[in-house]
């Protein structure tokens, strides 16, 4: 699979090799929501954009369900827990997630299981991120999820520019 384009289902084949996917990971319940609220700030955001395409995950190997070639890059924005206080963004490479983040996944696969098997299939060689936004220790799912103030927006926006401006 080295270097082959996976078929793409979106009918995106004219999209160019090393286009951008971030993508909030989490779900519609309480502090794990963070992922997929970013996601859908950053929508909004990006949208004048056409290198990256901004979508929501309910679980890290739902990836799989998008059409990526090789040299692809990959943004994971989630929740995270035990890091720092509420709304502190941390920035990963997958070799830097913390040993934690397995035992806390709700998502089937855990996040580091699946980006072993992106790198064992040879996709997103243009490089992977994760941005973690902490969520409140203890945050139920019936809890609301604690929303970004402004600085802690912008701190989310400028890391994604910089994301997006280094590939």
């Amino acid at each position: 699979m080295t270097g082959a384009k996976l078929a793409r289902q979106d009918g995106a084949d004219d999209r160019p090799a090393g286009h951008a996917y971030l993508f909030g990971l989490g779900s519609p319940h309480g502090g794990d929501r963070l992922g997929w609220l970013a996601a859908d700030g950053l929508r909004e955001a990006l949208a004048d954009r056409d290198d990256v395409s901004v979508d929501c995950l309910a679980q890290p190997v739902d990836l799989f369900l998008h059409a990526v070639t090789a040299s692809d890059r990959l943004l994971l924005v989630d929740a995270m827990r035990g890091q720092g206080s509420p709304g502190t963004l941390r920035v990963f490479a997958p070799g830097e997630l913390p040993e934690t983040a397995a035992s806390l996944s709700s998502h089937g696969l855990d996040l580091a299981g699946t980006l072993a098997l992106v790198e064992a299939l040879g996709i997103f060689r243009g490089g992977i991120r994760i941005i973690g936004i902490e969520m409140p220790a203890g945050a139920a799912p019936d809890v609301p999820p604690p929303r970004l103030d402004a600085a802690q927006a912008r701190r989310l926006h400028e890391a994604v520019m910089d994301w997006l401006d280094a590939g």
